[in-house]
C-alpha cells in the first residue's frame, strides 16, 4: 500500500497539466487531487510528530510514544486495505483508500497536537 501511495504521488508530481481540482469529474484526477491533499497532509502528520517527540524529555514517556506511533501506522494501514478491498471491483478504491489515510492521518494529527499540551 506504500507503494500506491508513492506512486500516485509520483505520478500527480510529474503532469505536465494541473489538474483543476475543484472541476475534477474523471477518475485519474480525482485520484491525482486526493493524492496532492494526502501528501498535505502527510507532511504535517510527520512535522506534529517530530514536534511532539522534540518536546518530550521523559526517555519513558518518549520511548511510549514511538511504540504508539508505530502501532498506529500498522493500524492505519490495515484499516485502510480493508477499505481498499472493500472497493476492489471499483473505480472510487483509490480515492476512497487515500481518503481514509488522510482521515486517519488528520485525527493523528489532533491526538499528538493535545499530546503536547
Amino acid at each position: 500500500m506504500k507503494l500506491m501511495i508513492a506512486l500516485l504521488l509520483a505520478a500527480s508530481a510529474g503532469s505536465a497539466f494541473a489538474v483543476d481540482c475543484k472541476n475534477a469529474v474523471a477518475t485519474p484526477d480525482i485520484n491525482e487531487c486526493a493524492a496532492v491533499e494526502q501528501k498535505k497532509t502527510e507532511d504535517k502528520l510527520n512535522l506534529v510528530y517530530q514536534q511532539v517527540i522534540k518536546s518530550i524529555t521523559d526517555a519513558e514517556t518518549k520511548k511510549a510514544l514511538i511504540e504508539a506511533q508505530r502501532a498506529w501506522v500498522k493500524f492505519r494501514e490495515a484499516d485502510c486495505k480493508a477499505i481498499y478491498t472493500q472497493y476492489k471491483t471499483g473505480t472510487a478504491r483509490t480515492v476512497m483508500y487515500i481518503g481514509c489515510m488522510q482521515g486517519h492521518a488528520e485525527t493523528r494529527i489532533k491526538d499528538l497536537e493535545d499530546f503536547r499540551m
